[in-house]
């Protein structure tokens, strides 16, 4: 008889968790817990972290470590505060074959809450951040078009799940109460796309909200709450209710200790404040600025060929940094001048600088539907730079830095975090923090490690 669809996840998640992982997948996890901090430290004092301390205090007091802070909140409360801040840089991961999931912020603050509270090995910590990639990543390839399209973005949508899956792991849940606890969290799925036209700031807090449901809905399975078999599959489940295009064979693939899949390799990482979108673009516009930058008075057009998600990304007169991440116009400007995308680019001055704003009234940007077929098997883009005597420079690309074709390796990723944390950890600190992830396999356990984040400056 042919088991549910909870039932077929929570085997995946129990799998994960009880069978040796390629050394690969383990390297590849440790570099992804290092990028989600460099992330969450480039934000740990923004306006919205700001904000979500003094909601975090709602959550009550507790002993769980605050990255950056040297106090401490409960165990949602500190979930909460680390999902919030991790997507407010745009510098987290993403997922290469789904939109709008962001694979690190869902995941890793459940495991740090629940790591530092228990007895939990370096080995079960990078495990449980697994299983959580593998089972969001895993509806979000199965429902993603639909989700788009019902207006749903995929971090509120299916983060709770990976979330869910994170802290199952850790607590030690069977089978049979893993799958309760999926059952669960379906009812806490949400987040809409309605934040884009307008860069609201509430986009920050879908991976906050799926980061405590996921959970939550752990906990209450662990003490006997239940949820129904067929949350995904029946008339009025998961997959009914937020979308009517889904594919249902990505639920079902074999388990990757039979494949060697494992989707956490399918995750991309930034070194630019962007979304993932623009990174085709930033990519072509890097590969070739040499031979632009010393002509930029001379431009007359830019244009660029992108699917369809990216070229959606045409606001030209952004109003904020936050929107300014969102237009490829923009971007593109700062590129050209620049060659680079942080936060001292995106502010005011440097994004309305003249030299800036007039490429980016060169630029336009339309969909191509050969390219829009390509994604998300491709995340292509072409760029054409026209100059007033005529000549013209393309550039295509369809392996963006970053992507597992182009990947950005662990020495990066560690200059990412040094200088992210720089503000909070002096160099012995940082030292530390690092030395201990790159062996965090080998750790009986993993609570140490996460105490060294809350620390401050003290030189």
């Amino acid at each position: 008889m042919k088991i549910s669809h909870a039932r077929y996840l929570a085997r995946i998640i129990n799998d994960i968790k009880d069978i040796p992982v390629p050394d690969e997948i383990i390297e590849t996890t440790k570099l992804c817990f290092l990028d989600f901090l460099a992330s969450s430290y480039a934000s740990a004092r923004s306006s919205v972290a700001t904000s979500g301390r003094t909601t975090m205090m709602a959550f009550g007091e507790g002993n769980s470590t605050i990255l950056s802070h040297e106090d401490r909140s409960s165990l949602l409360g500190a979930t909460y505060f680390h999902a919030l801040i991790a997507t407010v840089a745009d510098l987290d991961d993403s997922h290469r074959f789904a939109s709008g999931l962001h694979l690190s912020a869902i995941t890793f603050p459940v495991a740090m809450a629940l790591g530092e509270r228990g007895v939990c090995s370096g080995k079960l910590f990078l495990k449980s951040a697994i299983a959580g990639y593998e089972i969001s990543s895993r509806l979000c390839r199965a429902t993603d078009a639909g989700l788009r399209a019902r207006g749903f973005h995929s971090s509120g949508a299916v983060g709770p799940f990976g979330a869910c899956a994170a802290a199952c792991v850790l607590l030690g849940l069977d089978e049979a109460k893993t799958a309760q606890a999926l059952s669960i969290v379906a009812s806490g799925a949400g987040g809409l796309f309605a934040f884009l036209k307008e860069g609201s700031s509430v986009r920050h807090v879908h991976a906050a909200t799926a980061s405590i449901n996921g959970l939550q809905a752990a906990l209450m399975a662990e003490q006997g709450i239940s949820g129904p078999d067929m949350v995904f599959e029946g008339k009025d489940g998961f997959l009914n209710a937020y979308t009517t295009d889904y594919d249902e064979s990505f639920l079902r693939n074999p388990p990757p200790s039979e494949t060697a899949n494992y989707e956490i390799a399918n995750a991309y990482h930034k070194v630019f404040n962007s979304c993932g979108h623009a990174l085709p673009a930033i990519t072509g516009i890097l590969e070739i600025r040499d031979k632009i930058a010393n002509r930029i008075n001379q431009i007359s057009e830019i244009n660029i060929r992108a699917y369809r998600a990216s070229a959606a990304l045409i606001n030209p007169n952004p109003a904020s940094a936050d929107e300014a991440k969102f237009s490829l116009p923009v971007i593109v400007g700062l590129m050209i001048v620049h060659g680079k995308i942080s936060d001292h680019e995106l502010s005011e001055d440097t994004r309305n600088h003249p030299d800036v704003k007039n490429i980016a009234s060169k630029v336009r940007v339309v969909e191509d539907p050969k390219i829009s077929e390509d994604f998300p098997r491709l995340r292509s883009t072409e760029i054409d730079v026209v100059f007033s005597d005529g000549e013209r420079l393309s550039k295509y690309v369809d392996a963006p830095l970053g992507m597992p074709e182009n990947p950005v390796h662990w020495n990066e990723i560690k200059d990412k975090f040094e200088k992210a944390s720089s503000p909070y950890l002096n160099d012995h600190q940082k030292k530390q923090v690092v030395s201990r992830i790159k062996t965090l396999e080998a750790r009986a356990l993993t609570s140490d490690t996460i105490k060294l984040l809350g620390a401050t400056v003290q030189y």
